[in-house]
């Protein structure tokens, strides 16, 4: 009797140390070819090295961390694939990543039909958080209002006559609704004469560009992204397009388009980036760069800081909760701050949107780097530019 209850315990004891040994598992799908490849490497480089540092200092709750990462080829339906396949072949703790924000409210809806947490990064489409908000899903990155609406605040009311040029699909779409909606508002003067949605990854943008010079312009929204906007600036720049015209770009400034246009990126462009490598001036970014550095050999992007960013949030929300169950870590997630590279970042707890400040500027060299950073900078308090409650209580209303 007492010799069977000493085996059984053991057998326990065994069990439970083997389960605590077991990884947390984090599927991440990502771009990882094709022109928006840059984003998907970078933020999953991003999001390793989270993994990595959290994994030195013990992981979390005795258990390390293990990124498993896929090439979603920045396509809906293969991300929804790999989402399912990590879920019920790998059996991920969760979810994480997506550059594509047709692809996130997908990824979204597989992460509630399983109950499991998904940490979009990348992908900025407002509705992921609005419209199709679901408790299961978070947001480690801004948001398309805090980028359109921060780039309005910056631009100049001498500007009357407004064009756009745009990929199409959600957030070319999205991003010029609200671009446009906020200048409308800040200068009843304004006018919008134009607008062009090539596909993403478009080959040729010539037709486009003939279009934008005869229409003629004060300026132009522009919400190309990674490889498409390096292609539309090669193109576009024997035009003189960039001297005739103001250009306002959305995720103008990212890195891995700045370093790969060098000094031939256009100077004067109004542009943002969701992360600044050399902003804000902080111990906390400083200790980043480094160590992204170390690690990839290059300075880190906003996508990289994303999925940095993205890991953390996990990770304290779990230390929090002292737990990895679903419904303890959401609790945790709601309303948590990290202290990010990027400064102050707070998970928001109703619409589980991370919020944070906003920094505009434009482009410019400087003797620091061989390639182009911004200059004039401006920076909007994340309650000034992100949408309202109001708006997220208003789609829930909406569903019932």
């Amino acid at each position: 009797m007492r010799k069977g209850f000493w085996v059984v315990l053991l057998m326990l004891v065994f069990a439970s140390t083997a389960m605590a040994a077991e990884p947390i598992k984090i599927g991440a799908m990502y771009p990882l070819s094709g022109r928006a490849a840059d984003l998907g490497i970078t933020c999953n480089q991003g999001a390793q090295l989270a993994v990595n540092q959290i994994n030195a200092k013990g992981g979390v709750l005795g258990r390390k961390l293990e990124l498993l990462s896929a090439d979603s080829k920045a396509n809906t339906q293969e991300a929804v694939s790999l989402a399912n396949m990590y879920i019920l072949k790998d059996n991920v703790n969760f979810l994480f990543g997506t550059v594509s924000s047709a692809a996130a409210p997908a990824v979204a809806q597989v992460a509630k039909e399983n109950k499991t947490i998904f940490m979009a990064t990348v992908a900025s489409t407002d509705t992921l958080t609005t419209t199709d908000w679901n408790r299961y899903t978070f947001r480690a990155g801004t948001c398309n209002s805090q980028e359109a609406n921060s780039l309005a605040l910056y631009t100049p009311k001498n500007l009357v006559t407004f064009y756009n040029i745009g990929p199409n699909y959600e957030y070319g779409r999205t991003m010029w609704s609200l671009y446009k909606a906020k200048i409308a508002q800040l200068n009843p003067k304004a006018k919008f004469i134009g607008e062009q949605w090539p596909k993403l990854f478009e080959p040729d943008y010539t037709p486009y560009i003939n279009a934008i010079l005869a229409a003629k312009p004060d300026a132009v929204f522009c919400s190309l992204w990674g490889g498409d906007l390096v292609a539309f600036i090669k193109q576009a720049k024997p035009y003189g397009l960039f001297k005739k015209i103001k250009w306002i770009i959305p995720t103008g400034a990212d890195v891995t388009v700045t370093q790969a246009l060098g000094k031939s990126m256009p100077t004067g462009l109004i542009v943002d980036q969701r992360y600044y490598f050399y902003w804000p001036k902080t111990a906390r970014n400083e200790e980043f760069v480094k160590a992204y550095r170390a690690a990839y050999k290059n300075y880190p992007s906003a996508w990289a800081e994303e999925g940095y960013d993205g890991v953390y949030f996990l990770a304290d929300a779990m230390k929090k909760a002292k737990s990895t169950d679903t419904d303890k870590v959401i609790k945790a997630l709601e309303g948590l701050t990290i202290n990010a590279p990027r400064g102050k970042a707070t998970m928001r707890k109703q619409d589980h949107q991370m919020v944070c400040n906003y920094m505009v500027g434009e482009t410019t060299f400087t003797k620091a780097y061989p390639f182009a950073i911004t200059g004039h900078d401006r920076v909007f308090p994340a309650n000034e530019v992100i949408y309202p409650l109001s708006v997220w209580e208003k789609a829930q209303a909406a569903k019932k």
